[in-house]
Protein backbone atom coordinates (compact mmCIF):
# COMPACT_ATOMS: atom_id res chain seq x y z
CA UNK A 1 0.00 0.00 0.00
CA UNK A 2 1.49 3.53 -0.72
CA UNK A 3 1.63 6.41 1.81
CA UNK A 4 -1.56 8.21 0.07
CA UNK A 5 -3.95 4.87 -0.08
CA UNK A 6 -2.83 4.24 3.72
CA UNK A 7 -4.19 7.98 4.73
CA UNK A 8 -6.85 7.42 2.81
CA UNK A 9 -7.78 4.63 4.86
CA UNK A 10 -7.03 5.84 8.22
CA UNK A 11 -9.35 8.53 7.84
CA UNK A 12 -11.98 5.85 6.73
CA UNK A 13 -11.63 4.41 9.75
CA UNK A 14 -11.54 7.56 11.61
CA UNK A 15 -14.92 8.68 10.05
CA UNK A 16 -16.63 4.81 10.79
CA UNK A 17 -15.23 5.34 14.38
CA UNK A 18 -16.87 8.68 14.85
CA UNK A 19 -20.22 7.35 13.32
CA UNK A 20 -20.53 4.47 15.76
CA UNK A 21 -19.79 6.83 18.89
CA UNK A 22 -22.46 9.03 17.33
CA UNK A 23 -25.21 6.76 17.43
CA UNK A 24 -23.72 4.85 20.44
CA UNK A 25 -24.67 8.20 22.53
CA UNK A 26 -27.27 9.95 20.07
CA UNK A 27 -30.14 11.21 22.01
CA UNK A 28 -32.92 8.31 22.23
CA UNK A 29 -35.82 9.66 19.59
CA UNK A 30 -38.50 9.01 21.94
CA UNK A 31 -37.00 10.33 24.94
CA UNK A 32 -39.79 13.34 25.43
CA UNK A 33 -43.00 10.90 25.16
CA UNK A 34 -41.48 8.25 26.85
CA UNK A 35 -39.50 9.60 29.73
CA UNK A 36 -37.52 7.22 31.29
CA UNK A 37 -38.82 7.81 35.02
CA UNK A 38 -42.40 6.24 36.22
CA UNK A 39 -45.59 4.80 34.21
CA UNK A 40 -45.69 5.98 30.46
CA UNK A 41 -48.77 3.81 30.38
CA UNK A 42 -50.96 6.38 32.37
CA UNK A 43 -54.13 8.08 30.16
CA UNK A 44 -56.21 10.59 32.49
CA UNK A 45 -59.31 10.82 33.68
CA UNK A 46 -61.26 13.06 35.50
CA UNK A 47 -59.23 15.81 36.85
CA UNK A 48 -59.06 17.72 40.09
CA UNK A 49 -57.47 20.99 41.20
CA UNK A 50 -55.30 21.15 44.77
CA UNK A 51 -58.24 22.94 45.97
CA UNK A 52 -60.69 21.32 45.31
CA UNK A 53 -58.70 18.11 46.14
CA UNK A 54 -58.14 20.01 49.46
CA UNK A 55 -61.90 21.16 50.04
CA UNK A 56 -63.08 17.06 49.44
CA UNK A 57 -60.89 16.19 52.22
CA UNK A 58 -60.44 19.19 54.99
CA UNK A 59 -62.11 17.29 57.78
CA UNK A 60 -59.40 15.02 57.36
CA UNK A 61 -56.64 16.75 56.68
CA UNK A 62 -57.28 19.04 59.62
CA UNK A 63 -58.21 16.30 62.05
CA UNK A 64 -54.68 14.53 61.26
CA UNK A 65 -56.68 11.68 60.07
CA UNK A 66 -56.44 9.99 56.45
CA UNK A 67 -59.00 8.41 53.72
CA UNK A 68 -57.69 6.63 50.77
CA UNK A 69 -58.66 8.21 47.33
CA UNK A 70 -61.24 5.84 45.93
CA UNK A 71 -62.84 8.18 43.07
CA UNK A 72 -61.40 8.30 39.67
CA UNK A 73 -59.03 11.27 40.18
CA UNK A 74 -56.20 13.06 38.43
CA UNK A 75 -54.29 15.44 39.39
CA UNK A 76 -52.24 17.86 36.93
CA UNK A 77 -49.26 19.97 38.60
CA UNK A 78 -45.87 21.19 38.56
CA UNK A 79 -42.76 20.32 40.66
CA UNK A 80 -41.82 23.23 42.83
CA UNK A 81 -39.84 21.06 45.58
CA UNK A 82 -37.36 18.48 46.23
CA UNK A 83 -34.54 17.38 47.85
CA UNK A 84 -31.82 18.65 45.62
CA UNK A 85 -30.48 21.00 48.74
CA UNK A 86 -31.10 17.71 51.18
CA UNK A 87 -33.75 19.94 53.17
CA UNK A 88 -36.30 18.48 52.02
CA UNK A 89 -36.16 14.63 53.04
CA UNK A 90 -38.41 11.47 51.12
CA UNK A 91 -41.06 14.28 49.51
CA UNK A 92 -41.69 16.37 46.72
CA UNK A 93 -43.91 19.71 46.90
CA UNK A 94 -46.25 20.37 43.93
CA UNK A 95 -48.33 22.93 43.07
CA UNK A 96 -51.07 24.53 40.37
CA UNK A 97 -53.00 27.67 40.02
CA UNK A 98 -55.05 26.83 42.84
CA UNK A 99 -52.66 25.11 45.81
CA UNK A 100 -49.83 23.48 47.14
CA UNK A 101 -49.72 20.10 48.42
CA UNK A 102 -46.98 17.18 50.03
CA UNK A 103 -46.16 14.23 48.10
CA UNK A 104 -44.39 11.46 50.56
CA UNK A 105 -42.38 9.15 48.46
CA UNK A 106 -39.99 6.73 50.07
CA UNK A 107 -37.23 7.58 47.89
CA UNK A 108 -34.01 9.71 47.48
CA UNK A 109 -32.73 11.60 44.86
CA UNK A 110 -35.98 12.70 43.43
CA UNK A 111 -34.34 16.14 42.23
CA UNK A 112 -33.19 13.94 39.61
CA UNK A 113 -35.97 12.51 38.53
CA UNK A 114 -38.23 15.31 39.12
CA UNK A 115 -36.59 18.60 39.11
CA UNK A 116 -38.27 21.91 39.98
CA UNK A 117 -40.74 23.04 37.16
CA UNK A 118 -41.60 19.05 36.05
CA UNK A 119 -45.09 18.80 34.80
CA UNK A 120 -46.68 15.68 36.62
CA UNK A 121 -49.76 13.68 35.80
CA UNK A 122 -51.06 11.93 39.01
CA UNK A 123 -53.22 9.28 39.24
CA UNK A 124 -54.47 9.60 42.78
CA UNK A 125 -57.14 6.57 43.28
CA UNK A 126 -55.83 4.27 45.62
CA UNK A 127 -53.17 6.79 46.99
CA UNK A 128 -54.16 8.24 50.48
CA UNK A 129 -54.66 11.98 51.71
CA UNK A 130 -54.23 12.70 54.98
CA UNK A 131 -52.70 15.58 57.63
CA UNK A 132 -49.28 15.66 59.18
CA UNK A 133 -49.33 18.48 61.65
CA UNK A 134 -52.40 18.97 59.86
CA UNK A 135 -50.21 19.83 56.31
CA UNK A 136 -52.39 18.51 53.97
CA UNK A 137 -50.29 15.50 51.80
CA UNK A 138 -50.57 12.44 49.44
CA UNK A 139 -48.70 9.21 50.10
CA UNK A 140 -49.60 5.61 51.93
CA UNK A 141 -50.23 4.62 55.47
CA UNK A 142 -47.59 4.99 58.40
CA UNK A 143 -47.66 3.77 61.96
CA UNK A 144 -51.81 4.79 61.70
CA UNK A 145 -51.20 8.09 59.65
CA UNK A 146 -50.23 9.76 56.97
CA UNK A 147 -46.92 8.83 55.20
CA UNK A 148 -44.93 8.29 52.86
CA UNK A 149 -45.75 5.65 49.84
CA UNK A 150 -43.33 3.18 48.59
CA UNK A 151 -41.16 4.04 45.34
CA UNK A 152 -42.45 1.10 43.50
CA UNK A 153 -46.00 2.51 44.22
CA UNK A 154 -44.88 6.02 43.16
CA UNK A 155 -43.02 5.47 39.85
CA UNK A 156 -43.25 2.01 38.45
CA UNK A 157 -43.20 1.42 35.07
CA UNK A 158 -46.13 -0.67 34.91
CA UNK A 159 -48.64 0.35 38.10
CA UNK A 160 -47.08 3.68 39.29
CA UNK A 161 -49.03 6.74 40.05
CA UNK A 162 -47.17 9.04 38.30
CA UNK A 163 -46.33 10.30 34.43
CA UNK A 164 -43.58 12.98 33.75
CA UNK A 165 -45.36 15.26 31.09
CA UNK A 166 -42.43 16.31 28.92
CA UNK A 167 -42.42 20.05 27.08
CA UNK A 168 -43.45 20.50 23.76
CA UNK A 169 -45.85 17.27 23.86
CA UNK A 170 -49.52 17.48 23.19
CA UNK A 171 -50.34 16.23 26.82
CA UNK A 172 -48.12 19.41 28.06
CA UNK A 173 -51.10 21.32 26.35
CA UNK A 174 -53.31 20.10 28.97
CA UNK A 175 -51.59 22.15 31.36
CA UNK A 176 -52.45 25.61 29.13
CA UNK A 177 -51.11 28.29 30.95
CA UNK A 178 -50.79 26.98 34.44
CA UNK A 179 -49.05 29.48 36.53
CA UNK A 180 -47.32 28.31 40.00
CA UNK A 181 -45.73 31.90 40.96
CA UNK A 182 -44.18 32.43 43.89
CA UNK A 183 -46.54 34.33 46.59
CA UNK A 184 -45.49 36.86 49.33
CA UNK A 185 -45.95 34.95 52.55
CA UNK A 186 -49.24 35.57 54.78
CA UNK A 187 -49.02 34.39 58.47
CA UNK A 188 -52.88 35.04 58.41
CA UNK A 189 -53.75 32.71 55.44
CA UNK A 190 -54.69 28.78 55.89
CA UNK A 191 -53.20 26.21 54.82
CA UNK A 192 -55.04 25.58 52.20
CA UNK A 193 -54.71 28.59 50.71
CA UNK A 194 -51.01 28.94 51.56
CA UNK A 195 -49.23 25.29 52.38
CA UNK A 196 -47.03 23.94 50.29
CA UNK A 197 -46.68 26.90 48.43
CA UNK A 198 -43.12 28.34 47.49
CA UNK A 199 -43.13 31.92 49.53
CA UNK A 200 -41.47 34.76 49.43
CA UNK A 201 -40.69 36.43 53.00
CA UNK A 202 -39.65 39.90 52.81
CA UNK A 203 -37.57 42.23 55.51
CA UNK A 204 -37.31 39.67 57.75
CA UNK A 205 -34.64 38.72 60.63
CA UNK A 206 -33.30 34.98 61.15
CA UNK A 207 -32.66 34.69 64.97
CA UNK A 208 -31.65 31.50 67.30
CA UNK A 209 -29.66 30.10 69.34
CA UNK A 210 -26.33 28.24 69.54
CA UNK A 211 -23.85 28.38 66.80
CA UNK A 212 -25.00 31.04 64.68
CA UNK A 213 -24.99 29.54 61.47
CA UNK A 214 -28.30 27.38 59.60
CA UNK A 215 -28.34 24.43 61.09
CA UNK A 216 -25.42 23.90 63.38
CA UNK A 217 -24.94 20.15 64.59
CA UNK A 218 -22.08 21.05 67.62
CA UNK A 219 -24.08 20.59 70.09
CA UNK A 220 -24.78 24.48 70.51
CA UNK A 221 -28.40 23.92 70.03
CA UNK A 222 -30.18 20.40 70.15
CA UNK A 223 -31.19 19.39 66.96
CA UNK A 224 -35.14 17.86 66.60
CA UNK A 225 -35.69 15.23 64.13
CA UNK A 226 -32.35 16.06 62.85
CA UNK A 227 -33.58 20.25 62.31
CA UNK A 228 -33.07 23.36 63.86
CA UNK A 229 -35.37 25.52 63.84
CA UNK A 230 -35.32 29.25 63.77
CA UNK A 231 -37.67 32.30 64.25
CA UNK A 232 -38.13 34.21 61.61
CA UNK A 233 -39.48 38.12 62.93
CA UNK A 234 -40.50 41.04 61.26
CA UNK A 235 -41.57 42.49 57.65
CA UNK A 236 -44.33 39.94 56.83
CA UNK A 237 -43.49 36.86 58.66
CA UNK A 238 -46.26 37.28 61.28
CA UNK A 239 -45.66 35.92 65.17
CA UNK A 240 -45.62 32.18 64.66
CA UNK A 241 -42.94 31.42 61.45
CA UNK A 242 -39.84 29.12 62.21
CA UNK A 243 -36.66 28.60 59.40
CA UNK A 244 -36.35 24.79 59.33
CA UNK A 245 -33.00 23.80 58.65
CA UNK A 246 -31.90 19.73 58.14
CA UNK A 247 -28.37 19.30 59.83
CA UNK A 248 -27.74 16.92 56.51
CA UNK A 249 -29.08 20.31 54.33
CA UNK A 250 -26.30 21.64 51.75
CA UNK A 251 -26.72 25.08 53.09
CA UNK A 252 -26.82 23.68 56.85
CA UNK A 253 -23.05 25.80 57.70
CA UNK A 254 -24.26 29.17 56.06
CA UNK A 255 -24.05 32.10 58.23
CA UNK A 256 -27.46 33.93 59.30
CA UNK A 257 -27.57 37.62 58.28
CA UNK A 258 -27.36 40.17 60.88
CA UNK A 259 -29.33 42.34 58.72
CA UNK A 260 -33.29 41.95 57.92
CA UNK A 261 -32.95 39.92 54.09
CA UNK A 262 -35.61 38.25 52.00
CA UNK A 263 -36.15 34.63 52.19
CA UNK A 264 -37.88 32.17 49.74
CA UNK A 265 -38.84 28.66 50.67
CA UNK A 266 -42.17 26.33 50.48
CA UNK A 267 -44.55 26.85 53.28
CA UNK A 268 -45.69 23.82 55.57
CA UNK A 269 -47.83 24.10 58.12
CA UNK A 270 -47.38 21.61 61.22
CA UNK A 271 -49.44 21.91 64.65
CA UNK A 272 -50.36 25.55 64.65
CA UNK A 273 -46.83 27.35 63.22
CA UNK A 274 -45.43 28.25 59.72
CA UNK A 275 -42.45 25.88 58.71
CA UNK A 276 -40.41 27.54 55.93
CA UNK A 277 -38.36 25.03 54.34
CA UNK A 278 -35.64 26.26 52.02
CA UNK A 279 -34.98 24.29 48.83
CA UNK A 280 -31.67 25.44 47.88
CA UNK A 281 -29.02 27.55 48.17
CA UNK A 282 -30.34 29.93 45.54
CA UNK A 283 -33.67 30.87 48.27
CA UNK A 284 -31.06 32.56 50.06
CA UNK A 285 -30.90 35.95 48.97
CA UNK A 286 -28.15 36.77 50.94
CA UNK A 287 -25.79 34.30 50.11
CA UNK A 288 -23.60 36.24 47.01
Amino acid sequence: MNKQSFYIALLAGVFALASCQDKDWAQPENLNTEPPYGNNNLVAGPSITIAELQTQYASTISNNSYKQITDDLWLRCVVTGNDRGGNIYKEITVQDETGGIIIGINGSDQGASMPVGQKLLVKLTGLYIGGYGAQAQIGALYNGGIGRMELSEWADKEKGHVRLIMDGTEEAKAFGAMKVDTIDFDASKSMAEQGGKVVRLKGVTITGAGTQIMAPNDGSVTPVANCIERDIKGGNAGSNCVLRTSTFADFKGIALPKEPVDLYGIATWFKGKWQILVRTETDLTWVK
